[in-house]
């Protein structure tokens, strides 16, 4: 029994360690202005959305769901959880102790600047621009911005996600009766210009990464480069995609309580 009572207590404290790692390393990512800028583009669809193919009279309501849908509190709760499922307890203080040193506190605060920049279309043509000019310069870091987009796999996650948010969204249309296509039909229509679609997820990852650590010195990029490539890194990045994933295939309850409200 007195095993049992140790083994429960060792059980919990392991537990509400973890969550306290998961929590300041939610707070080092400043994760709470990014899923501030995910719930602003999340309402800013809707409207594009209700606006292409609602009535004007469903409008209002249709973006009146988006914002319920998208609660800051709920979505803090969901990261926390999924980082919770997705790193292990040594890999979680690992990465916490790199962004609590002096190069991961400017990494991520040039990240999430970056991020919340970029979410403005002005600004996003001129990350664009820039990238241009970089490559015409050959500026060098630009090959170590590719690698780093290499290795963790981020066209291929973004055009994942991409084709998986389409598709759900063309299947919740077609079951408002909003367009008339098969499944197999959605599916040939969505993957129809595959290399179009990841130049231009290429495009943008390239730009932003390049306005993002344009600040950082030669030596910072080449060491947060290091991190980023390393396993540490990609777990980080794991946990992200699913976090980004789980809020596209939730996005989709907005059109989901339209229908059900219809």
């Amino acid at each position: 029994m007195r095993l049992v009572r140790n083994f429960l207590i060792i059980s919990l404290c392991a537990s509400y360690g973890k969550a306290d790692v998961i929590s300041d390393l939610y707070d080092a990512l400043h994760m709470d202005r990014i899923n501030e800028i995910i719930r602003l583009e999340g309402i800013q669809d809707a409207e594009g959305t209700g606006e292409a193919y609602l009535p004007p009279n469903s409008v209002d309501r249709f973006v009146a769901q988006a914002k319920s849908v998208y609660q800051l509190e709920a979505m803090e709760r969901d990261f926390k959880r999924l980082l919770t499922q997705n790193l292990s307890i040594p890999d979680a203080n690992k990465i916490l102790l790199f962004y609590q040193k002096p190069l991961g506190k400017v990494a991520s605060e040039l990240e999430v600047s970056a991020r919340i920049a970029i979410s403005d279309a002005h600004i996003e043509e001129m990350a664009k621009l820039k990238l241009k000019e970089a490559v015409k310069s050959k500026n060098k870091r630009l090959d170590e911005i590719e690698s780093v987009i290499r290795t963790l796999e981020l066209v291929e996650q973004n055009l994942i996600g991409a084709y998986a948010a389409q598709f759900a969204f063309m299947y919740e249309l077609s079951k408002l009766g909003v367009i008339e296509l098969s499944k197999q039909e959605m599916i040939d229509l969505i993957t129809n210009d595959e290399e179009k679609l990841k130049s231009e997820i290429l495009e943008w990852l390239m730009a932003f990464s390049h306005m993002a650590y344009t600040p950082m010195s030669d030596k910072e990029f080449s060491d947060y480069s290091d991190f980023s490539k390393s396993e540490l890194g990609i777990a980080l990045n794991k946990a992200l995609f699913r976090f980004t994933m789980r809020w596209r295939r939730i996005s989709l309850s907005v059109l989901q309580v339209y229908w059900e409200n219809s």
